[in-house]
This record gives structure tokens, sequence and C-alpha cells, in this order.
């Protein structure tokens, strides 16, 4: 019996046992009391002992069981199984019988144990009941203890709004007994209208709704008024039960703390702005003192702040963030380290007069000599520590020059009284340094004194000052007229103004961007000093950085424009590619209709590879990476292999192609591969852009020392307004998604290039849009002539394709592919086992290096051929690790590099990884049969 379970076989054993029993004691019984009379005599015990012990299935058993002896020891003819009619009958009176005595004993049986289980189910919910009213009653008491030294106070209100529960100190708070207030309402102990009645309203909403309600409230009480927060909550869901409760709490203490943490914040932020505003104040003031200012912390005297009088009095070097003797290494040994090690330890301050100091002043490496009035002030933290030192300095080299040679002249002049004059206009030509301009201006626009850096500044001479001929106001255009009247009233009132932006007219009726900046004279009132500072070559430069932001804002836009037309015209090719595939993997097409997607599958492949490699072209121009092969070549085979690249473009739009070629133009210096790009690109761009049975000429011809390439159509033609950009990258004359013809914008750029590397030129003339457009390529004619070649030189388009069948054979080769994305290795293995190779296939380096180190002399391959991007170890890693074995585990095994990282430099770094051969992505298969079969000497 499957499936039993110990105590099941348990029951029927004791079934079996019970027949067997009964058997025995029938078959003594038997000569004695001749029992096949009574066959089934005994047998009924044994039933009625299995189903009651085991229930209906072992009472059944035994039925049967019973049955079976019974028939072949007890009923006639004995010691068979055959039954007569009267046997049968007797039987199946004992089997039913023996059937309803198991029925009524299983019942019974199955009954029992009903009752056994809900007492013993009784007797656990009854220890659950007592536990649980044990629980509440302790839960109870400690609720109560909770509440009785609670500091809150509670209160429970019933429907009607009495009270049903108050703590201790909740009655406290009115004034009460705990005892008094139960069973009353507010109304009946007096409290307050004005206090209770919100709470009322507050209690009958949280009775409606269910939800809890938090309030606040002010109480007097003897204390004077106190603050209360409170909370009403349901209590109960049986309506005729249900009730509130009320929890408050005072809150005057805390009131009080946030009224004063208020305060306080008020307080602090006001103190925090009105340091900002001083702080803001300090900053401006230092940023504008006429002194070189700067800031150093700790030991090391690390700068944090330079004003720009300091910055450009050093050369502008990096300061901030470097200590002192990184940021001039050329003090070292003047002691100015010295001093402020000293000022920093002692904390004071150290001033020093015209110091002299040889320093980099513009940052070139020239040494120079200045003097300088400086102190070094200490700045202490809170806590009265130094912290760091600031420098407040003047540069006096002119003055300490100045007195030198002033005490020179001085010394002089007591023995050479004929150098006076001389050096009178040497020391005032050292005064007038006119690095600004400089003038007094009096009041009505008058202008008192000027130096020439200023009359220089407006065109005017000394002369015309001497003459009065100059005035300020009358210098000042109209619309700067309200503006100076202010600067007037600022004069007036202050003494001096902010330096302001304006302008001048100048002699000659020109005006000149001034950033000017006055201050009164202390000895007259009506004068005032001005400082003038020419801002042509900043405005210049303003209006340069205008210009830079809005063509970087244009080659944004030209960007943007070219990644939507680089997303469309790849997922373009990509679309057909994807609808094509999943109906072919449906199986539903006719021969064909599966050839002509085939067909379109590959032309879009190609396709999509002819915009990467235009892309990759694009990418070697703009770094400069692009390479020619040059040597001597004949245009005319160049140019008709480009004609014949193209028909059948040209054919399927009804386009006639004429081409006039004159065979003696001459050859030129060049890489024809990539002149036959020019051609290609050319011819390509005219049948796009020409309408159905259009026409387009393409014409070869010498004109003095160079070869005239001219190709003509009369298609769409350009415009005025995009022509001068018809060779810019990423440029088109229609870049919208609703244009008519697709493509990158970047052939005539890479045509424009082309035709640069090899010495000529390229430009386009159109009568404008309708009227065609003619493209004209001059190049030079070289002094050396080439033997002629019958060699047809074929740019790649959409439609060559290489035949399969002209690849060699690969029989017996084995090769190990490497790569992760299984479609590439199944593509792979597909084509070399088609042509005969035996292939094995590992998704990762490690797969890979031990597939090699693991197989025996005849299973290890012939060839490795590997991807370079792989998750985990790349191609590099694999080939290093391939080569560090021994030559007779695979060391020296012929590799090759199939991958899509397709630069110069991806190629360069494969081979000097360790492959042999570089294959890029996607490669034709007849050229990757050849690269497998060469690089194992098969070819």
């Amino acid at each position: 019996m499957p499936n039993l379970t110990r105590a099941q076989l348990l029951h029927y054993g004791i079934a079996g046992l019970s027949v067997l029993l009964a058997t025995l004691l029938m078959l003594l019984l038997d000569p004695l009391l001749a029992m096949t009379q009574s066959p089934f005599l005994l047998f009924f015990g044994a039933v009625m002992i299995s189903a009651w012990s085991g229930g209906l299935g072992p009472g059944l058993f035994a039925t049967a069981l019973s049955g079976l002896i019974s028939t072949y020891y007890f009923l006639p003819p004995i010691y068979s199984l055959s039954l007569n009619w009267v046997s049968g009958s007797r039987l199946s009176l004992f089997l039913l019988e023996g059937a309803l005595i198991s029925l009524l004993s299983n019942a019974l049986r199955v009954a029992k144990r009903r009752v056994e289980r809900t007492l013993s189910n009784l007797r656990i919910s009854e220890e659950q009941y007592r536990q649980a009213v044990i629980r509440t009653q302790e839960q109870a008491n400690t609720l109560n203890a909770i509440l009785a030294t609670s500091v809150d106070h509670i209160y429970v209100f019933d429907q009607e709004g009495r009270y049903r529960y108050v703590s201790d100190k909740g009655a406290q708070v009115l004034g009460f007994q705990a005892t008094d207030l139960i069973g009353k309402t507010w109304r009946d102990i007096g409290l307050p209208a004005d206090l209770m009645e919100p709470v009322e309203a507050q209690r009958e909403t949280v009775m409606s709704t269910g939800r809890s309600l938090k309030g606040e409230t002010d109480f007097v009480t003897d204390q004077g008024v106190r603050s209360y927060e409170y909370i009403l909550t349901p209590l109960g869901t049986d309506q005729s039960t249900k009730s509130v409760a009320v929890i408050s709490r005072d809150i005057t203490e805390r009131k009080q703390a946030e009224a004063e943490r208020d305060q306080l914040l008020m307080r602090e932020q006001a103190a925090r702005s009105e340091a900002e505003v001083q702080r803001n104040r300090l900053h401006s003031l230092l940023l504008q003192a006429p002194a070189f200012i700067c800031t150093q912390f700790g030991p090391d005297h690390v700068f944090e702040f330079a004003n720009p009088l300091y910055c450009q009095l050093v050369g502008n070097r990096e300061l901030i963030g470097r200590t002192a003797r990184e940021a001039f290494p050329e003090l070292q040994g003047q002691g100015l380290y010295e001093l402020l090690d000293q000022v920093f330890v002692t904390g004071q301050p150290f001033v020093g007069n015209e110091i002299a100091v040889q320093f980099d002043r513009q940052g070139n490496g020239t040494i120079e000599e200045g003097f300088f009035n400086f102190i070094y002030q200490p700045i202490f933290d809170i806590n009265g520590a130094v912290e760091g030192v600031i420098t407040f300095s003047f540069e006096v080299t002119d003055q300490v020059v100045a007195r030198q040679q002033a005490e020179t002249l001085a010394e002089n002049l007591r023995s050479q009284q004929v150098k006076l004059m001389k050096s009178e206009a040497r020391f005032s030509r050292l005064v007038e340094a006119n690095i600004i301009g400089v003038f007094l201006a009096g009041p009505e626009g008058a202008i008192i004194e000027a130096n020439d850096a200023f009359l220089e500044m407006i065109g005017h001479t000394r002369e015309d000052l001497h003459n009065g001929s100059i005035n300020w106001a009358e210098m000042t255009p109209p619309e700067y007229v309200q503006q100076d009247e202010q600067v007037l009233q600022e004069l007036a009132s202050s003494g001096s103004c902010a330096p302001f932006e304006k302008e001048y007219l100048r002699k000659d009726g020109s005006r000149v961007p001034i950033l000017l900046g006055a201050a009164e004279l202390e000895s007259d009132e009506l004068a005032w000093v001005c400082f003038v500072l020419d801002l042509t070559e900043s405005k210049q430069i303003e209006a340069l950085l205008r210009q830079q932001a809005e063509e970087l804002s244009r080659a944004n836009r030209l960007k943007d424009e070219f990644l939507a037309t680089v997303s469309h015209e790849l997922r373009t090719p990509l679309n057909a590619i994807l609808g094509w595939s999943t109906m072919l993997r449906s199986k539903q097409l006719d021969q064909a209709t599966t050839s002509r997607a085939i067909a379109t599958i590959e032309r879009s492949a190609r396709a999509q590879n002819q915009l990467i490699d235009d892309l990759l072209d694009v990418s070697r121009i703009i770094t400069g990476k692009l390479r020619l092969n040059v040597r001597p070549v004949v245009l005319v085979s160049v140019i008709e292999a480009a004609i014949d690249s193209i028909r059948p473009a040209a054919e399927a739009k009804n386009i006639r192609l004429q081409s006039i070629l004159d065979p003696a133009a001459g050859p030129v210096s060049g890489d024809p591969d990539r002149l036959q790009q020019v051609f290609w690109n050319l011819l390509s761009n005219a049948v796009k852009f020409t309408p159905k049975g259009g026409r387009v000429q393409i014409r070869l011809e010498r004109i003095n020392s160079h070869v005239e390439v001219t190709v003509s159509d009369t298609g769409q033609g350009i415009s005025a307004e995009f022509l001068p950009y018809v060779f810019e990258r990423l440029q088109q004359a229609d870049s919208t998604t609703t244009r008519a013809h697709g493509g990158l914008g970047l052939g005539l750029a890479i045509v424009r290039h082309l035709v640069e590397l090899h010495g000529g030129s390229v430009h386009a003339v159109s009568l404008g849009e309708g009227q065609g457009a003619t493209f004209m390529v001059d190049l030079p004619v070289t002094i050396f002539r080439s033997e002629s070649t019958n060699l047809e030189r074929v740019h790649p388009t959409v439609s060559d394709t290489a035949p399969l069948t002209n690849a060699p054979r690969l029989d017996g080769l084995k090769v190990l592919i490497v790569d992760d994305e299984t479609d590439a290795q199944e593509l792979l293995a597909t084509l070399l086992r088609q042509w005969g190779a035996v292939v094995t296939t590992a998704a990762s380096a490690r797969e890979a290096l031990a597939f090699m180190t693991q197989s025996s002399v005849d299973q290890r391959p012939d060839v490795l051929v590997s991807d370079i991007g792989m998750p985990g170890e790349d191609g590099y890693t694999l080939i290093r690790e391939v080569r560090a074995l021994a030559p007779e585990q695979g060391g020296r095994i012929p590799a090759i590099a199939l991958t899509a990282y397709a630069r110069t430099e991806d190629r360069i770094k494969a081979l000097a990884s360790g492959f042999q051969s570089h294959v890029p992505k996607p490669v034709e298969p007849t050229e990757f049969i050849a690269v497998v079969a060469n690089l194992v000497e098969r070819l």
C-alpha cells in the first residue's frame, strides 16, 4: 500500500493478525463444533476488532480477508474458491455486514476522537481565559498606578459629557477631589464657559467622527494664568459605551522657554546679520584698499586671502592654499620667513619701512628688487591664541629710488651745476609715470590740469589744455549728463564718488569708454582730482566674449541637431534590420520575399557601416590623425571607378550620368582611395539631391598647372544663405525632422579636408534653390608621370560585396573564438565551419585560457580569434596571458583581434599586446576568411 504511515501499517497489521487468530480458532474448533455450519462466526469479532482499532480501512481489509479465508476453508466446496448460489449469498451477507460493522465502528471512533479533541480545546481555552483575566487585572493595576503618578491630567467623558474618570492631578487643577466630579458635567461644577465650550464642541466632534483632536488653552488658577495643551481621543467602538478621553499637560514653562528662545534667536539673527554686514564691508574695504593685503594662517603661513593689488604685484601666481615658502621660494634667505614666524610665535606686530625685497614680480623667473613699507599684524582667535598673520604693505620703490636719485642729484648739484636741468627733467619724468589718466577738474566743466595719459586718451594735446579748449562737460555725451549730475551731488555730500563707467567724446568725434573715479581736493572744494582708466580694450574683450558665447550657443545647437540626426540615421537601417529579422524568424516568407529581406538587411548594415566610417573619418580629421598613402595617380581611372560605384543609385532614379574626362589631364600626387572617396561623395550628393529624370555631369580637364574636376547637377540647388557653410561640419540646409534627404552633414566636410590634404581646394557655386549646384575640385599636377594601370579602384558602397566563393578553404583548421556576445560567436562559428574549420567557442578570457591549458595536443586550436571589449578581463589581458604560456601550451598561437575599436591607436595597441592581426567590425566574410587563411600561411 503506497503512502501509508507507520501507524496505519500497524492498524492493518492488527487487522491481519485478528483474522489469522480467528482462522486458527475456527480450524481448531471445526472438528468439535462443525464450524462449516457457521463459517463467519469468529470472523465477525476479527472485523469488529480491526474496525475499532484502525477504522474503516483496516475493517474493510479484515472483512475482505475473512471472506476469502471462509470461502476457501469453510464454504462448500471446501478448499476451493468456487461458490455455489447459497455459499455466494452467505458470503455476500457477511461482506455487507462486515462493511456495516466497519462503517459504524469508524463513525464511533471518529465521534470519540472529536469529543476528546473538543474536551482538550475546552481545557486549553479555559486556561487561556484564566491567564487573560490575570493579565487584564495586572494591566489595569499598572494603568491605575501610571495614571496616579502621571504628570498629565486625565479626564474621561461619556456621551452626555459627564465625567466617568478624573485623575487626582486633573481634579486638583480644577480645585476639586476626583470623587466630587464623577457623574457630573462641567456646568454642574461651575467651570468657566469660555474655557469649556470649545472643549465641549471638540468632544462632540470626536464622538461623531471617531478621530482624535489636539488643542491648547489658557486657564486661570491660583498661581496665575497657566497654559495647557490637550488631546481628545475616542474610547471604545460600541455606541452605548462610547466615551472620550482628554489628556492635558501644563506647558506654561515650555511656552515661556519657547518665547525666550525666539527672542534669543532674533537677537542671534540680528547679531549674525550685523556681523555679516561688517564682514562684507571689511572684505570690500580689503579688496578696494590701495595697499597690498593678504592673510596667512597656521605656523606654515598658508594663504587664505590676497587682494587684487597683492596678486598683481606677485605676477598673479597661485597663492590660496599654499604656504609662504611654497608661493615665494625666491624669498629664502631674505629674513621674511623668520619675521612671519616671530610674529606668529610672539603675537607682537612687526613694522618694516623701506625693506628691500628681491622677488619674481612678473612670474617669469626674473628676479627684481622692490622696496616696501609693511606691517605684520597677528590675528587672534576667540581664545586669544595667534592663528594667523595679516600683512599690510605699500610699495615705495618709486619713492626710494626717487629719494636715492634725489640724494644723488643733491650731491651732484654741489659739484655739477651743469647737470641741473637734466636732473630736473629726469625727476619730472619719474614723477609723471602716466600709468593711468589723471586730470584736475573744476566747476562748469573746466579741466585745470591733466597728464599726458589722459590727453592721449581723449585725443587732445597739451596746447589744447593750455588754451582752455578742453571741457569735461562738453566731452560728455547727452545720455551721461544725468549721471554726471548725480556724481556731482555725491562729491558734494561725501567728498568722493565710487568709480563709474561712462564715455567721453574724443577730439575727432569718436567715443572712448572709461572708468572714472573722483575725490575733492582738501584745499579746494570746487576742484576734484579724477582718475580715468581707458576701457576700450576691456570693452573689446567683452564684445569678443559675447561673440564667443553666441558661437558656443550655435555650436551647442549644431551638436544637438547632429546627435538627433545621428540617432535618426543609425536607427533607420536598424529598423529595417530588426523588422526583416523578426519576419525571417517567423519562417512565413516565401523564397522571393526571403531573398529581398536578406538583401535589405545586408544593404542596411552596409549603410550603417558607411555612416560609422564617415564619423571615424571626421574624428581623424579633428584629431589630425588622418594619413594619406601618397603616390602618382591618374584621375581618369579613379573618377571612372567612382562613377561605376554610384551608377546603380543613378539608374534607380533615372538620372543621366555624363562624364567628360580628358585622358591627358596629367597625373596628380595623392592617395587614390581618398581621392575616389572625394569624387564618390560629390557624385553621391549630386544624385541624392537631383530629382528623377535629372542630369549629373562630371568633367576632368587640365587648367595651367592644376587639374580641375567639376561635378554639376540639375538638382534642388543651394540657397545663398547656406552656401558659405556648405563645407562646414554638421551643417545641413534642412536639419528638421521633416527633411526629404538623410545624411549626417559630414560628406562635404570630409571632401574639403581630403582635398586640402592633397594641396588642392574645393568650392561650390549655385544660382539658388531649384537651380542646381556645381562643385569644383582643383588639384596640383605632379611633376612625375606614372605608368598607366588597368586596376580599377572602387569606393566601398552599400552594394559592394566580394563573392564568398573566392575565399580559400580552411579544412581541418582548429579555431578558438572568444566573444562574450552569443550572436557574434554563432556568426563567426557558422562562417568558419562553412569553410571547413573546426570551431570551439568561449564566452570569456578565463574560459578560453582554461581550454587552451587543459586541452590535449590534438584538441589545441591552431588560430585564436578574440574580441577586445569583454567584461572582467578584456582581449588585451587574454593575449598577454596566452603569450606567457609555454610554446607547447599554445603560447605562440596565431591570434586575430576582431573588435569594434577601429582607431589607429587601437590597432597599434592590439599589435603591441601580442595579436598578429587587427580586424575592425563589421568585417566582410570573404575578408575575414582571407585574414585567417593568410595568418596560417594557407593562401
